[in-house]
């Protein structure tokens, strides 16, 4: 990413990432997790964390099942994975191939920051 960013004009970058966040936000739904934020051209999201709850609105869960949880995001890396191929790099027009990391245990969340404030999962 960081070599082809520097080889292309700031708009395509842009609507490259437009276009392959865009795929993995459809993916979201279908996979059950949480997308927690975009950094740059990381796409972070969570299982088991936090759901919709009667009111429309997040709420954290108190409990999960973790085996469940992380089947979920897997299975989103792997939908992850054959969605990238479909986008070519604007750079050199080959298709996309992405890294994934995958992070297990106990987490945090919570509002950051005063101005602006952002929910956040760490």
């Amino acid at each position: 990413f960081t070599s082809m960013s520097k080889e292309v004009e700031a708009h395509q970058v842009m609507a490259f990432l437009n276009e392959l966040f865009s795929l993995f936000d459809d993916l979201v739904e279908a996979h059950g997790v949480h997308k927690v934020e975009t950094a740059g051209d990381c796409y972070i999201v969570s299982a088991g964390v936090v759901a919709q709850g009667p009111d429309g609105f997040l709420e954290v869960l108190q409990s999960h099942d973790p085996a469940e949880s992380a089947a979920r995001v897997m299975a989103f890396a792997k939908d992850m994975l054959a969605a990238a191929r479909r986008v070519t790099m604007p750079n050199n027009g080959q298709r996309t191939t992405i890294r994934i990391g995958v992070h297990t245990g106990p987490c945090t969340s919570g509002l950051i920051g005063s101005r602006l404030p952002k929910f956040s999962i760490f």
